[in-house]
């Protein structure tokens, strides 16, 4: 009987014809324990069949993967939509692309990076978003990757993208375009009239400068959003990040808080610098004039130290809520001398690190940006 037990062959049971007293007793109470180890690993296996029947209908692809690679589980899914067999590695994802397994084993959780591949199954490129969690296990870090196609998904952002985009141009040429033909006719106009005064030649070519140089600054702004660089990670302490900015702003309405200098956050240093920066240029000018004004950056770690939590609040004039719903968008602003890409640049940086940015804000309260990254 305990052979059965350590073998898990659960088909055995005592006889007890024949059986009497203390013996018989002992005989029935092992074939309950068995009927108790047969009625949980029938349960166990009702509910693997379970969940594995569920993952299966998922359209997503999943793969089970240890630290080193190795693959312990995928779902139809994951083995229909690469290569049409179960992988022992994630190596063995080099037949549907040379880059992918590297692609995989290079992912954080949190972050989600676009690929783009040719599945065997397949007879197009197509644009899939991977990325990883982990599971722990039995003493184990397993890692679970996720390839999801967003073909359809990403060419409907893409049409969407391209008709604002468009929007966005036909507006500022147009805005620019618009006085220079105007002041160029009257120019040439008045010219063959022979009553022109040279000062007025001199107001309208100035004029005409000034509209061409405006246009120029758009088109140098749009390069500006276009050229952002992939992140450069590194780690790099909150002590060390928040030390170059209180070089910056010494002043005594900024306040620098912080849980653990000591932590590190896998960033690309300068460009969440410069972000910040930007942040912290908007709260300046949020809180010009006000009688005590106060700028406070903090950093906290939050969701079971999964993620660090970055604010910028102010107390200054606030946003409206209409201005609020388009502060992240591409040259959108309400300066007079404003570009409109700061914040759309700062949206962009975060979104390459895989992170979020918010804001809210009460007219006359102040205003909080939030930014979420992961660790």
């Amino acid at each position: 009987m305990l052979d059965s037990l350590r073998t898990r062959d659960l088909s055995l049971q005592f006889n007890l014809d024949g059986m009497k007293g203390e013996e018989r007793k002992l005989a029935e109470e092992m074939n309950a324990v068995i009927n108790d180890f047969r009625e949980d690993q029938l349960r166990q296996e009702k509910q693997y069949q379970y969940f594995d029947t569920l993952l299966n209908t998922v359209s997503d692809m999943l793969i089970v993967a240890d630290s080193s690679g190795k693959v312990s589980w995928m779902n139809y899914s994951a083995v229909e939509g690469l290569c049409g067999f179960k992988i022992q590695h994630l190596n063995d994802l080099s037949v549907v692309d040379a880059e992918l397994p590297a692609t995989l084993q290079q992912l954080r959780p949190g972050i989600q990076q676009l690929v783009r591949f040719q599945p065997q199954s397949d007879s197009s490129v197509k644009d899939y978003v991977v990325s990883m969690s982990y599971l722990y296990t039995m003493g184990l870090t397993l890692h679970i990757y996720t390839i999801q196609n967003v073909q359809t998904i990403v060419q409907q952002s893409e049409a969407d993208a391209q008709q604002k985009l468009v929007r966005v141009l036909t507006h500022e040429i147009m805005n620019s375009l618009t006085p220079i033909i105007s002041l160029s006719d009257t120019l040439s106009d008045t010219m063959q009239q022979s009553n022109f005064r040279d000062e007025d030649m001199l107001a309208a070519i100035q004029a005409i400068n000034r509209r061409a140089g405006g246009l120029m600054q758009f088109v140098e702004n749009y390069r500006k959003l276009q050229y952002i660089s992939a992140p450069q990670y590194d780690n790099v302490s909150v002590g060390n990040l928040l030390a170059n900015l209180k070089q910056l702003y010494k002043s005594d309405c900024i306040h620098f808080k912080t849980e653990d200098e000591d932590q590190l956050l896998h960033i690309d240093r300068t460009q969440i610098e410069q972000v910040l920066i930007n942040l912290i240029k908007n709260a300046l000018e949020a809180t010009d004039g006000c009688c005590e004004p106060c700028i406070t950056l903090s950093i906290k770690q939050q969701l079971r130290g999964r993620e660090v939590c970055i604010t910028v609040e102010d107390n200054g004039v606030g946003i409206a809520t209409d201005v609020l719903d388009n502060i992240f968008v591409p040259f959108f602003t309400t300066k007079i001398d404003g570009s409109g890409i700061g914040l759309s640049i700062c949206k962009q940086v975060i979104t390459l690190h895989g992170g979020t940015i918010t804001a809210t804000s009460t007219i006359g309260k102040g205003s909080l940006f939030t930014i979420i990254l992961p660790l």
